[in-house]
């Protein structure tokens, strides 16, 4: 447990059409710097190569001054092997991930670990496996179009039963971030909400205010 980075409450996913963007720096630099050491950069590349998504998660490592920087927290989705090439603060597990105990040993004690679950049993399964878990999709998204939506009922099951902080992703706005709060979750996972934006620099801060507004 010794050094590894606090887990933020605010987790930016960065899909592939940003990672792919030939100007990805002018996307991502608001938004790196608008949150801070508040929030997470996970990068969620299901399509982009391994060369380009390095680069990325390099140019971000850089940019945030490294582990204990003044930038947000660099976690990378899956590729364990990216997140240890360039120092990542974390690396984020999907279902169809390797098990936690596997990416643990190779990531060693230092790396946030987090994992994605749908629903509050699998919360409970893997309560102290990883450092924070993901629970999803709590309203209907567009990133998942086939999975019914869980309900805030679920994720306060969730973080009643798991010793493990949760945070809450799918179909979040600045006023729903509020209302989870208030069920104690840790924070939530936000994709469209910021890059879909008028002013994703804007939406951050107004993120990370809603949190604060109802956190009891």
């Amino acid at each position: 447990m010794t050094g590894r980075p606090a887990l933020p409450r605010l987790h930016v996913l960065v899909p592939d059409p940003v990672l792919q963007d030939a100007d990805y720096r002018a996307r991502l630099g608001p938004v790196a710097e608008a949150g801070g050491v508040a929030t997470a950069l996970q990068l969620r590349a299901r399509r982009t190569s391994a060369r380009r998504l390095h680069e990325v998660a390099e140019w971000l490592m850089e940019r945030a001054g490294g582990r204990g920087g003044e930038g947000p927290a660099l976690v990378v989705n899956d590729r364990v092997d990216v997140a240890l090439a360039v120092g990542a603060d974390g690396v984020h597990l999907r279902e169809d991930s390797m098990p936690p105990g596997d990416a643990r040993a190779l990531v060693g004690p230092s790396v946030l670990l987090g994992r994605s679950v749908h629903a509050t049993e699998a919360a409970r399964a893997f309560d102290r496996q990883v450092d924070y878990l993901i629970l999803g999709a709590v309203f209907a998204t567009r990133s998942h179009p086939g999975r019914a939506p869980l309900d805030p009922h679920a994720v306060t099951k969730a973080v009643e039963s798991s010793r493990t902080p949760v945070v809450a992703v799918g179909g979040i706005d600045p006023a729903r971030a509020t209302s989870l709060a208030r069920t104690g979750v840790h924070g939530v996972a936000v994709m469209s909400g910021v890059w879909q934006a008028r002013d994703p620099a804007r939406a951050v801060h107004r993120y990370l205010e809603a949190l604060i507004e109802g956190t009891p």
